[in-house]
């Protein structure tokens, strides 16, 4: 892959507001999303506007960190959806970065990562709010299991 095509994927990462670590992180991104394409080893995007319209008025700064690997099916299945969410957002008060972690498991391992894909969800001054581990546990998507952290953070502060 030569160095034009690499500046290709960095700047459509970008532009779907996410910021990747690592060019292997592009690969792993751009492996899912080819997967889409093909239709195969993907479901369909499934978004929720419910959370769209949460995530669009998020007034307070958030860093999501996604821990991903290509040959993850859970990580296959929810990190398009939420990377297509926070594009059509378009809220810069939500910044997120995906991780290889096949690339940087030493960082993970640093975090606590041990499943995939964990997102893990840290308010302005880096401190953790919460995590979203491999499926979703009380609510239908990934989106939805990120707004209701932020919506429990945000109770937390103004109470």
């Amino acid at each position: 892959m030569n160095g034009a095509s690499r500046e290709g994927d960095a700047r459509a990462l970008e532009g779907l507001g996410l910021d990747v670590v690592g060019f292997e992180a592009v690969l792993v991104v751009r492996a899912i999303a080819e997967r889409l394409v093909a239709g195969t080893s993907a479901p369909t995007l499934r978004l929720h506007y419910f959370s769209i319209d949460k995530l669009e008025n998020i007034d307070q700064k958030y860093h999501l960190i996604v821990f991903s690997a290509e040959w993850c099916g859970d990580c296959v299945a929810y990190v398009p959806a939420l990377a297509k969410t926070l594009a059509i957002a378009k809220n810069n008060m939500i910044q997120a970065k995906v991780i290889d972690h096949d690339n940087y498991r030493d960082m993970g391992d640093e975090m606590g990562v041990r499943k995939l894909p964990t997102i893990i969800v840290f308010d302005k001054n880096w401190k953790e709010m919460g995590r979203f581990i491999e499926t979703p546990k009380k609510y239908g998507t990934v989106e939805e299991e990120i707004c209701a952290i932020l919506d429990s953070t945000t109770a937390t502060a103004k109470a």
